[in-house]
């Protein structure tokens, strides 16, 4: 489930994981096998032949280089080789198109059962990841996955029709075989993107989640892939070394990838990520090459930033070394100034739209963002609406106006308004305490939380985390952002009124409103209007939510939520005196979002409010990760806009609507 809250994203620099760099042999498939033992995440594939998928490894040639799979992404670090570790042989088919991966898993405490639901941390398991097109541009990501007796294909494919896995099970660890066929025809000297991923469950409930490749969420993230090469017999490797000099972007390195590309074959190239000083050290077949840092997209304090490309390098590789390759300088593209003097809204006419346009295009252009939907308020009403983009980067299928994006964390304020027409009728008592209503077996070892109720939660004083199953605070106590704490009382509305989630919401919000394109949980229509979410520029393909979740599932456009705000500015739906308590600051949040000095901002019932020069406002955010919106209404006003993207970086344009549309070119400071 995505449920990141808006916020710092400078919390997107630990994602972004560096590497170092070790020294190889100079030569693959020597006829003595060789551990390849370097962070660089680059594999030769070599030519195999009569190799059965049976988990006996037993015929695979002897002298191919073997690469270990050794980085700890998640979870604890293996305490040694013999708790945990595994390494793997990788060769090719050309006439049948096919690779071969031969793995050796060492672990003691093998965990292999079939709970009612298999997850990537709660029992052993294998991933393999392929990116079989491998383009520049970006290109989709198939994850192969088996945890327990469960298989499963995700993003670019959604099943194991191209893949055959088998393995032999022992007490003290595994051996595995992978058969994968290509769609494309597999050429000497060609690489791809390729990733291995060994999960470790133990015994005392602790796991580990060893790479190849650095970096999670290598669906939406290529780049955190590592490479294989396509290679002959015998093939001479030489190392590539230098470094990449972000002394005028920060004191601090940035992580910055790196990319060669062989100017003897188009289909040859790597990736990677500069280690902690700014050096990397790739091997690579000896030849002629070109290295460049492409430009990219990242998130400094608490901004995303777009870098300029270098100027590309072209260098000879040798066995024994290569030409000079100065130190790449990097430097960042300024970014896009086009915040008004005044807000365009405020005398908004058919030119505004023309600048509206340029604006959102802008944005779109420098920080990457595929596709928006935009919708704008003025005396009550939407006065503009247009969608922006694709749906996808990479089928380049444009959005429309039913085109329906992840709303993430605005799903919140719509299920506030139908817990308070509940209230409003007395089937929910807002002070009650939950547990009265419906117990939360898994806090039973905290007594305070039987204090905690949905005003508590509305106002994100329920003491409970974001997410997770525990008691931080005592309820009521501090603010605490907390989307658990809003399944928590979606289950208790849905136990008070004995009806589905869905029902609830179609009976007291949607129906009432004449509301449309809102959709909470996957179905066959939601699937064909839905928008691919982007990361890095990429389709995370990542699944719709399979059942409708409160803090974070529901899937609308701008133009139709517009509807939904208009019905809070318009006070309808709710007893008056229940508005105002809806639409008032119970409890300041801690957000270094609006940074306004002396105005405050805070949450209302399931909904937040900010002070402005031009009165009260009420508005919420959105941050699946993927997918990022806003919406802010200016209650006086009567104006305000719906902003929603498909896109990592879509923050930038959410973070200065409130400039752009209303209140202009001002220092937050």
């Amino acid at each position: 489930m995505k449920t990141l809250r808006s916020g710092s994203l400078s919390h997107l620099l630990y994602f972004i994981l560096l590497l170092t760099f070790g020294l190889i042999s100079s030569c693959q498939n020597s006829k003595e096998a060789t551990t390849i033992d370097t962070d660089a995440a680059i594999a030769y594939a070599v030519p195999v032949d009569n190799i059965t998928l049976d988990g006996n490894l037993s015929e695979w040639p002897s002298d191919i280089s073997s690469y270990p799979i050794k980085n700890a992404e998640l979870g604890k670090a293996p305490n040694s080789n013999e708790d945990f570790q595994g390494n793997f042989r990788i060769g090719y088919n050309a006439d049948q198109s096919e690779i071969y991966i031969a793995m050796e898993i060492a672990d003691e405490s093998l965990v292999i059962e079939s709970p009612e639901l298999s997850f990537w941390d709660n029992q052993d398991g294998l991933e393999l990841y392929i990116n079989e097109e491998s383009l520049k541009t970006g290109s989709p990501v198939t994850q192969y996955s088996e945890y327990g007796n469960d298989r499963n294909a995700y993003g670019a494919r959604t099943a194991w029709d191209k893949v055959e896995m088998a393995k032999n099970v022992t007490e003290t660890g595994k051996t595995v075989e992978w058969k994968v066929k290509l769609d494309r025809k597999i050429e000497e000297g060609m690489s791809l993107g390729m990733d291995l991923v060994v999960v470790d469950k133990d015994e005392d409930d602790s796991f580990t989640w060893l790479s190849w490749g650095r970096g999670t969420q290598k669906v939406a993230n290529p780049d955190r892939l590592g490479n294989v090469i396509f290679i002959a017999d015998a093939t001479e490797i030489g190392l590539v070394k230098g470094r990449v000099d972000t002394s005028s972007v920060t004191e601090t390195p940035v992580p910055i990838s790196v990319r060669m590309s062989s100017l003897d074959n188009e289909n040859m190239w790597v990736q990677t990520v500069v280690d902690s000083t700014g050096g990397f050290s790739v091997p690579l077949p000896v030849g002629e090459y070109q290295i460049e840092v492409p430009t990219k997209i990242v998130p400094l304090d608490y901004r995303y930033h777009r870098m300029a490309p270098t100027e590309p390098v072209r260098f000879s590789l040798g066995k024994e070394g290569h030409d000079s390759i100065p130190a790449l300088k990097i430097k960042m593209l300024p970014e896009p100034d086009m915040i008004p003097e005044v807000g365009l809204l405020h005398d908004f006419n058919e030119e505004s739209k023309t600048e509206v346009d340029k604006v959102i295009e802008g944005y779109q252009a420098h920080y990457n963002i595929p596709g928006v939907s935009l919708a704008l308020v003025k005396d009550g009403k939407v006065v503009y609406h247009k969608t922006y983009g694709v749906k996808n980067s990479v089928t380049k299928e444009p959005v429309d106006d039913k085109t329906l994006f992840e709303a993430a964390s605005i799903t919140k304020p719509v299920f506030a308004y139908v817990v308070l027409r509940l209230a409003d009728r007395n089937i929910i008592d807002l002070d009650r305490p939950l547990h009265e209503y419906l117990p939360f077996e898994q806090l039973e070892e905290y007594p305070e939380y039987k204090k905690m109720t949905a005003r508590h939660v509305l106002i994100h004083r329920s003491g409970l985390p974001n997410w997770g199953v525990e008691m931080i605070n005592e309820p009521g106590e501090k603010y605490g952002y907390s989307g658990e704490g809003f399944e928590y009382l979606k289950r208790v509305v849905v136990k008070i009124t004995g009806k589905t989630i869905e029902q609830i919401l179609n009976e007291e919000l949607i129906a009432p409103n004449e509301l449309y394109h809102m959709e909470f949980s996957d179905s066959e229509a939601l699937r064909e209007v839905v928008s691919d979410g982007h990361v890095g520029g990429h389709p995370t393909n990542w699944d719709i939510p399979q059942y409708a979740g409160m803090a974070f599932s529901m899937h609308t456009e701008a133009k139709a939520f517009a509807k939904y705000a208009l019905t809070i500015l318009e006070r309808k739906g709710l007893k008056p005196s229940t508005y105002s308590d809806f639409l008032e600051i119970h409890t300041e949040s801690d957000s270094e979002y609006w940074n306004i000095p002396g105005k405050k901002e805070g949450a209302g019932l399931g909904i937040f409010i900010r002070e402005t020069d031009y009165g009260d406002t009420f508005y919420h955010g959105g941050n699946n990760g993927d997918f990022k919106c806003q919406f802010e209404i200016y209650d006086k006003l009567k104006m305000g806009y719906i902003i929603y993207t498909n896109s990592d970086t879509g923050s930038e344009l959410t973070i200065d609507a409130w400039q752009i549309f209303v209140e202009g070119k001002k220092d937050k400071d």
